[in-house]
């Protein structure tokens, strides 16, 4: 009966906790994002997403986003006959549907003005795969996701997110150990890089 009461009392102590520490959030953001990508399975496209930040403490946040990445082409043909094994061989055109919490920490760069937003999360990913004969069915695999991008503030309200962190370099990648099936999927994959990509928020 004592351990009861302790298990129960540490239960609303850690709820008492959280809750206090909740209210020592300062702001919230909701952002707006698009840019391009290049994938693993040969796609490249354009990506659109909705993300929502809300700030932990000091300069830690905690993020829950959703977005779609859109098929616009494959960047490599290949003659397939007599060929091995290749990751670049590994063609899918799909669309991909993603749902991710992540957290961050923003870096001061220029005061309060200019910050790099480092960040890392996990999600889960739907695969809209265009050939239905590709393993008999679309797929829902789990992801890692790390990111690097600058948030620029303007005003009271308004801020913007901004990649590539480094020039030329992606600043957005997703990792999933989960093969799509195909006869020439391999492991490991960074199923996803994200290079140029710029979004808007606002700040409440």
């Amino acid at each position: 009966m004592a351990d009861m009461k302790r298990i129960v009392a540490s239960f609303f102590a850690v709820l008492c906790s959280s809750f206090l520490y909740a209210q020592e959030s300062k702001e919230s953001i909701v952002y707006l994002n698009g840019g391009g990508y290049v994938g693993s399975h040969n796609n490249i496209g354009a990506y659109m997403g909705l993300e929502y930040d809300r700030q932990l403490k000091g300069n830690w946040y905690w993020g829950a986003r959703v977005s779609g990445t859109y098929f616009l082409g494959n960047p490599i043909s290949y003659d397939w006959d007599g060929m091995g094994k290749s990751p670049y061989r590994n063609t899918v055109d799909q669309n991909i549907y993603k749902a991710d919490a992540m957290i961050y920490y923003r870096i001061p760069v220029i005061k309060e003005i200019v910050k790099l937003r480092v960040g890392a999360g996990f999600g889960i990913g739907y695969h809209d795969i265009f050939d239905k004969d590709f393993n008999g069915k679309d797929k829902v695999i789990p992801y890692f996701n790390a990111s690097f991008n600058w948030i620029v503030k303007c005003g009271k309200h308004l801020e913007f997110v901004l990649s590539p962190a480094i020039a030329l370099c992606p600043s957005e990648f997703d990792y999933s150990y989960v093969q799509l099936g195909g006869e020439t999927d391999i492991n490991p994959w960074l199923t996803n890089l994200y290079g140029l990509s710029f979004g808007i928020g606002y700040r409440f």
